[in-house]
């Protein structure tokens, strides 16, 4: 299905984010040791993957959930408009713009204490905040919301048409995932809104310290998409805390395949014949 290859990539991304930027943070936060610091390659690697791994997991499930309207829909031709080459092409275009975005902070960023100049990254700041502003948040937020509800009206305008467990079963995980990914993007989307609004305003001491509380909430908040998903599907799928609680006891399932039925089928179906020529 194209739908896991946009999973796959999402599920890259937030692994590249989890990494490179937010654990980093975390050491910072509960230690003070900051590992920028005297490594020039994580450095490095900290600015050239890190907005990567920003923007990538979001516009997986934003591809996902195009996906996903494309495939509830009653146009056949619709249907098959993303097959598995195409997701694959589009999840590579994507991933090696958002990494040629990224290349001037890998070069601006270096030396010993891993800081830019701001002179130097003047024009590239900017641009990056236009961009993280329209292309990060509003237009992957419209696109996740406009295509989750679509896939929903999709679903219930066909409710009487018969669907496999398992296609019911993506479906009902996918649009909880879109969901979650909606829910916990939306403040600090917000922020980044109102950062930009009051960008020229003069605030007092008590205001930063209630924009930095706000900053911190809306950040802890957006984590739950990179590492939530794994408890949505819990939550939302029967079949796959079966599976899962089948994996963390080490046992076996019973699985019937449609190659086993056939076979199972085509057998028995000899049978009957060699009794029948028998006879």
């Amino acid at each position: 299905m194209s739908n896991s290859v946009f999973l796959i990539g999402s599920f890259t991304g937030s692994l590249v984010l989890l990494w490179s930027s937010r654990f980093p943070r975390c050491i910072l936060t509960i230690t003070g040791i900051d590992l920028l610091v005297g490594s020039i390659v994580y450095c490095k690697v900290r600015w050239l993957f890190g907005r990567w791994g920003l923007n990538m997991p979001f516009t997986c499930l934003c591809l996902a959930s195009i996906d996903r309207f494309l495939h509830t829909s009653r146009n056949a031709r619709l249907r098959r408009l993303f097959t598995v080459q195409r997701a694959y092409i589009l999840v590579i275009i994507f991933s090696m713009v958002y990494f040629a975005i990224c290349i001037p902070d890998g070069i601006y960023y270096s030396g010993y204490s891993c800081t830019a100049s701001a002179n130097e990254r003047a024009i590239y700041t900017n641009f990056i905040t236009y961009f993280n502003l329209i292309v990060t948040n509003i237009t992957s937020l419209v696109a996740l919301g406009t295509f989750s509800m679509l896939t929903w009206y999709n679903l219930w305008s066909t409710r009487h048409t018969r669907y496999n467990h398992l296609q019911q079963q993506v479906n009902r995980m996918m649009l909880a995932e879109f969901a979650m990914a909606f829910i916990t993007t939306l403040p600090n989307f917000i922020y980044n809104i109102y950062s930009q609004i009051t960008m020229s305003v003069i605030k007092s001491q008590l205001r930063l310290a209630k924009e930095n509380l706000w900053t911190n909430v809306s950040v802890v908040i957006s984590f739950t998409m990179n590492v939530g998903t794994f408890y949505v599907y819990i939550i939302v799928s029967p079949a796959y805390r079966r599976n899962v609680r089948t994996a963390l006891c080490f046992k076996r399932q019973n699985h019937v395949t449609s190659q086993q039925i056939a076979l199972q089928t085509g057998t028995t179906g000899q049978r009957v014949g060699t009794i029948t020529t028998r006879s």
